[in-house]
Formats: C-alpha cells, structure tokens, sequence
C-alpha cells in the first residue's frame, strides 16, 4: 500500500524522491539513483492499509550506505516474521493484538536518501476528528528524533478560511511562507486525489518539499456523524468564553423549544428527530456555536425548503453557504403535513405572538416572586424545572416568527426602518440619564428611575444570555458606572432631542402593503420574544446565584445542569471537575476564535501546552509576509507574552484554598481513564504485567514499550508530539494518552491516583500516595 501510493503520486507529477521495491530473495538493483545513501523502508502487505497503519510496528532503516543496503532490506524482511492483526473481542470488550504468520510474497522499499534541512508530517485531517483542521508537526533534520521524543517541534494548526497558529518555540526552526503554502496545496492535492483524509510524510531539502509517505490517517472512526458548527449571530448572545452552565442550560433550552417544534410539525414521527433536536446548539473550546448541520436537517422539512435556506442563511448572517443534511430527504407525504401546517401558521403567528407575550408576562412575574421568597437550594432547583417545562411548552412559536420575519422581510425587499420594540429600552436609558444629569445619582428621582429601569430591561447586557454574565440586575453599581461614563460624553439634550424625534408618529396615512405590516408585525414580536427570552435566562441566573449562595459560591458556573443536581441532591464533590474547568477556560482564551468549525463526532480542541503564536491569515493569502503577534488578537490578556501552561498552576478560591492540581499537556489519543500511576525511568526496572490496569508515567518511549501499553490503562508523558512513538502506539492500541506535560515526572509518583483525557490533553490529581 505504501509504495502503491507512491507510484500515484509519482505518476501525477507529485514530488517524491526515487525508489524501487525488491523481493525477499532478489539482488536490490540501485542504478536507479546516482545518491550513496538510501532509506530502507517497510512495505509490509498489512500496512498502512484502510483499517489500520501499524505505524512504527515494522523495520525502517535511514541513511544506509550503498554497500549495505542489501544488508538493511533483510533486516526489514526479518521484522516481517510476525505481523500485527487487530482483532475486536466482543464477548470480553477490549481490543487484542495477536500473531500471525504471513504466507504472502512481501516487498521491502528502497528510496533515494535525502538530507532535508527539516522534516515531519503533514495531516491533512486532525486525527483527533476536527475535520476542519490542517496539522503540520515540524522537527529539524530527518525527523527520526522527533518520534523518539529526542528533539523539540513546531506545530502548525491550519484552519482554511479561518486562522492559521504556531505552536512551540524555535524562529530557526519555522517555515518560510512560500513553505507553508506549499505543504497545505500539496495536502489538499492529496487528499483530492486518494479521496481520504491523509497522514503524509514530507522532508524539506535545500528550500524544495518532497512528500516521502502518503497513507490514511486510520484512527479516525469515519462512522460518527459529521457535525458542522457556526458561531454566526449567536456570538452575539455568547461572546467569548462561556462556563459549562451557560452552555449546559443553553442546549436545554433549544433542545426544549425545538422538540415542542417538532411535536406540533411531525405529529408521530417526532421520534426520528429526538436525537438531532438534542443538539442544536453545541460548545466547542469554551465558546457557543450552532450545530447547523442540524438546523439544515430542520429547515428541509420546510415546503420550498431549497428557496428558504439561503434567505434564512442571509437573514442569520451566515458567513458559509455550505449546506450538509445528516438525515434522509423528508417522504412527500410529510412535506405535505408540514406545509399545511406552515401556511396556517404563517398567518395566524402574529396572534399566537400576542398571546405568547401575555402568556410569558404572567408567568414571569409569578416565579420572580417564588424564587424571591425561597431560600432552599433545592426547591429553588425544582422551580427551575417547573419553568422549563411552563415556558418552553408554547415557545416554539417564536421560531415559526422568526421564519415569518425573515420571509416577510425578503419578500417585501425595500430597506425599511420599523419603529422596533427594541427601542424601548433605550429610550428608557435616555430617560434614566435624563433624571441623573439633573438630579444627581444620590437623588430619589434617580433611584425611583432606576429601580423602574432594572425591573424592565435589567437583565439586557452585554453577554446577556451567558448566566455567569454580571447584570444591572445582579450588580447595580454597573448601571449607574455606565450612567456616570456617558454623562460625561454624551449630551443629554442631544439625546432627549433624540428620543423625542424617533417618537414622532409617522404623517404617512396611505395603507401600507401586506407584507410591509407582516414584517413589521412580525419582527416586532420578535424583539418582545428576544427580550421575553433575556429576562427568562435573567430568572435562571437568579435561582443559581441564590443556590450558590447556599452551596459552593461562584463556582457553581463551572457545572453543568446535572452536576447542578447531583450536587443538591447527592452531595457529590465536584471540586476537580471545577478546577479543571478554570484551567481550560483559561486556556481557551488564548486560541484564536473560529467561526465555523467541522467535527467528527463528540470532540475539542487541545488547550495547548507552550507558546502560542498567531500567524497572519490575510498575508498567508498572498496579500503580504506573514507576521506573528503573541496571543489572540482582540484578547488583552492574550497579548502578553504567555507561558506555559503545562505548568501546574493552583488557582485559590475566595477563601484562599488551594484547588486540585491539573496538568495541561497534548491529548494524542482519544479516552478517558482513571487509574494508578506506574513511574517508569527505565523499562529494565519493571516487568511487563506490572503495568496491568496502569497509568504508565514516564519521560518518553519508543517502539519497546508496546508490551507495557498493551497491559496498561492509560499513559503519560512528559515529552512528545503527535508523531511520537507513544502517540503512535497509544492510538494503535487505542489507550487514552497525554504527553508533552512539563515537569510532570517530578509532580506525580508511582502508587498516586490520577484520571487522563486523552483528547483535552488533561491529567488531574485525584489522590496522592502518603509518603
């Protein structure tokens, strides 16, 4: 396989260097290349096939004299003696590798020796399932060192369209812009052409990239469903970084709305939706996207389903009119249901609106009273439920009005200015600035006012619907800050005479067109509903300060919804779980933002341990030379030079209390496993079956420890890439891995009790052995 690959890539023109393949029993014939050395390379049938690469299972020799290689290819058929089969054991629910001898007629590669300035590996897919993502790991030299841990990488993320980041220290090291370009279109090209994502081997040599290796990247489970996430419009709600309450009680939410949606379009045949309305919304690095792939799903089922996603896509902003379905194309029949359905409620969605907002105002005030009065953590719990279930049951109307307001709006087609619901709170802000210019903050007048202005428009802020977000009404002091900011820039008169002017009835008597009205109608009942929405979450955001108060402060917004509740109702600690949260928000916030992002089923993004440096995408175009600025753009704290976040860190609570301890490093294989650790200086000091059930911990490996990691649970160490041995053999065996953790070998010792995720790349402390 891997030198069928080569010839097609040597055929269409692809810069490979020279090589021939010979049998175990023929004379190697070397007058295909004038070069002294050679690279004796495996090309074992089972290899680098579709299920499974055995990357690093078989004999590679570099640099190999003339005079010797034919010495070198029987070393490498002799690694042929046994091979590596992958078998899945059902019954026993673990993976086993075993031996079996080969009967076929194997080959050995021999291929011109290069002595490339710099070397690594071009993936054309992250490995970890981030589709979207290009991954180039860079070392020095014939990069050999860099899979034995011996040598230090560069690491490039490469998301097209997006950003483009170094990861690492070493200026001598990185590549040039004519470098990187090559390298991503010789990725796509490949890619392209063998139709799979590609794990691609390349070497630079005297400025010109040659691709020495192309095979499937086979750690990625094709299977899992394809997710596609867009932050368009909803950063507006969420901007920047979100605690997991906020993204917890956000996909309750939607999932609530849209299942509520489904119930009244789908009659029986909701059940087959069930499971895409559970994500409709998604986190991924800290912050809030849409999953809209599932959003497409839904809008399929529209009547004219082709003519409304682009209106929809232009009406939401939408940067990407990439559109990708999950599910089957919708039988006739069903269409036919939905679009009886859409056209009654197209037209009788403005009264729905009306009553929605009676509805929510009566109920509003009904629980801002109970949850005013109650003290109990756990009743104030159980209010929450009781408004999930109260107020998401009709709510879904407010998203048939949204595709209302968006139709309406398209087809009446001029830009008109509607006198909005959303100026409401403005001119109430004016009126609030109007009493403070000319009564003071310490008045009466003033705090009348205010106290009127919170309980209307309190909880609108920005970052409103993130429930960690200080409000005007969790912190008054930031209303009258504001009050106080803009009386001394702003004229107040400037905006009486403002206000004045946009209240001014229209002279205009003439009947206005049905779809001029609709869209009015129809977007002002949106803004009531958006507001409607602001004051429920400002509700939540009230109930869980007040169980806060109760249980663990602040910190609270670092669990979910159901770690919310077993923490009331179990009493469980959740202590390490928060301080790994902390960490990884922490982390997150130095990572350029992405817009729209594809994954492979349930996956994040690595933290990443080490320096961070932001590369210009604009001038990676084309449009200049690439210069780099330390941390995000945008990101004040982002702009300091940052350290290593490998680094264990112990973050104090108010209290002064040190939180458990959590490592960062690079998650290379995917699991989470929580076990005893096993410290391994030398493999000489140990036996194999004292790795069973394990935590191997050690500063680096090499192709030995594959006995050892097969008995283990889990691995750990303190140097390593993606490309490293024990990222290679992790990923084979399929055990949960982090390396790269600085320093770690001091901090943990053998018989300490820590739990890995190998895909966020954490190892967290949960007990240390006394000593």
């Amino acid at each position: 396989m891997k030198a069928r690959h080569l010839e097609i890539l040597q055929e269409k023109g692809f810069p490979v260097p020279k090589f021939i393949l010979v049998s175990e029993n023929e004379e190697a014939d070397l007058s295909f290349s004038e070069r002294d050395c050679f690279a004796v390379r495996s090309n074992f049938s089972a290899e680098d096939g579709g299920e499974h690469s055995f990357a690093g299972q078989f004999l590679t020799r570099l640099n190999v004299k003339r005079e010797k290689v034919q010495e070198a290819v029987q070393e490498v058929f002799a690694s042929y003696a046994g091979s590596l089969d992958y078998k899945e054991k059902a019954n026993r629910g673990k993976t086993e590798y075993y031996l079996k001898e080969q009967g076929k007629a194997e080959t050995v590669l021999i291929q011109e020796m290069l002595f490339p300035e710099k070397s690594g590996v071009l993936f054309t897919k992250n490995p970890k399932g981030i589709l979207s993502e290009m991954v180039v790991i860079l070392g020095q030299g014939l990069g050999d060192k860099v899979v034995e841990d011996q040598e230090n990488v560069l690491t490039y993320h490469y998301f097209q369209g997006e950003c483009l980041y170094q990861e690492g220290q070493g200026t001598s090291l990185a590549l040039k812009e004519e470098e990187l370009k090559t390298l991503f279109t010789l990725g796509e090209r490949i890619e392209q052409l063998f139709q799979k994502p590609m794990d691609i081997e390349f070497a630079i040599e005297k400025g010109k990239v040659y691709i020495l290796q192309a095979r499937e990247i086979t750690t990625l489970d094709m299977h899992l469903p394809v997710r596609i996430l867009d932050n368009s419009n909803i950063s507006e709600s969420f901007p920047g970084i979100c605690l997991p309450l906020s993204e917890s009680f956000a996909g309750e939410m939607y999932s609530g709305i849209f299942t509520s949606l489904g119930r009244r379009f789908l009659g029986k045949k909701v059940s087959s939706y069930e499971e895409l309305f559970q994500r409709m919304v998604g986190g991924f690095s800290g912050r809030m996207y849409y999953e809209i792939s599932s959003w497409y799903d839904i809008l399929r089922l529209l009547p004219f389903s082709r003519k409304i996603i682009p209106v929809w896509q232009r009406m939401l902003g939408v940067s990407s009119e990439e559109i990708s379905f999950s599910k089957k194309r919708p039988s006739f029949f069903l269409k036919c249901r939905i679009a009886f359905l859409f056209c009654y409620y197209f037209f009788v969605s403005q009264r729905k609106m009306k009553e929605l907002d009676r509805f929510f105002q009566e109920r509003y005030a009904s629980y801002s009273k109970r949850v005013d009065e109650e003290e109990d953590a756990q009743a104030l719990y159980r209010i929450f439920l009781e408004m999930k279930e109260d107020l998401l049951r009709e709510w879904d109307i407010t998203l048939i009005n949204d595709m209302v307001s968006f139709i309406s709006t398209h087809l009446y087609g001029k830009k008109t200015a509607f006198s909005l619901e959303t100026m409401k709170p403005v001119r109430a802000l004016s009126a609030l600035k109007t009493v403070a210019g000319k009564y003071g903050l310490d008045s009466e007048e003033y705090r009348r006012e205010k106290q009127s202005y919170i309980s209307a428009y309190g909880d609108r802020i920005v970052g409103e619907l993130k429930l960690e977000t200080r409000t005007y009404r969790t912190n008054e002091e930031l209303l009258d800050r504001w009050i106080l900011d803009s009386l001394e820039t702003d004229s107040v008169e400037k905006d009486c005479e403002e206000t004045s002017r946009s209240e001014k009835p229209s002279n205009q008597k003439q009947r206005k067109p049905f779809f001029y009205r609709l869209a009015e109608s129809s977007c002002n009942n949106r803004e009531i509903s958006r507001l409607h929405r602001t004051r429920c979450f400002g509700l939540m955001r009230r109930i869980v300060d007040k169980i806060g108060e109760k249980t663990i402060g602040f910190d609270v917004y670092y669990l979910s919804l159901d770690e919310l509740k077993e923490l009331l109702f179990s009493g469980k600690d959740f202590s390490l779980k928060i301080a790994r949260e902390k960490e990884l928000r922490k982390a997150y916030e130095r990572l350029p933002v992405l817009s729209r992002v594809k994954l492979l089923g349930q996956v994040d993004r690595d933290p990443l341990a080490g320096e961070i440096r932001v590369l210009s995408y604009e001038s990676f175009k084309g449009k200049g030379d690439i210069e780099g600025q330390i941390g995000t753009p945008g990101k004040e704290e982002g702009n300091r030079k940052a350290g290593r976040i490998g680094q264990m860190e112990k973050v104090g609570k108010e209290d002064g209390d040190a939180t458990p301890r959590v490592f960062f490093g690079r998650g290379v294989s995917r699991g989470i496993f929580r076990g005893e650790v096993l410290k391994i200086k030398s493999l000489q000091e140990v036996r194999a079956t004292e790795a069973k059930g394990k935590i191997l911990l050690s500063y680096s490996t090499d192709p030995g420890w594959f006995p050892y990691l097969n008995m283990a649970g889990g691995l750990i160490t303190e140097r390593g890439s993606l490309l490293s041995h024990s990222a290679i053999l992790a990923r084979e065996l399929e055990k949960p891995a982090v390396v790269n953790i600085p320093n770690i070998m001091e901090e943990l010792q053998s018989g300490d009790i820590v739990e890995i995720d190998g895909d966020l790349g954490i190892c967290s402390v949960i007990k240390q052995k006394e000593k």
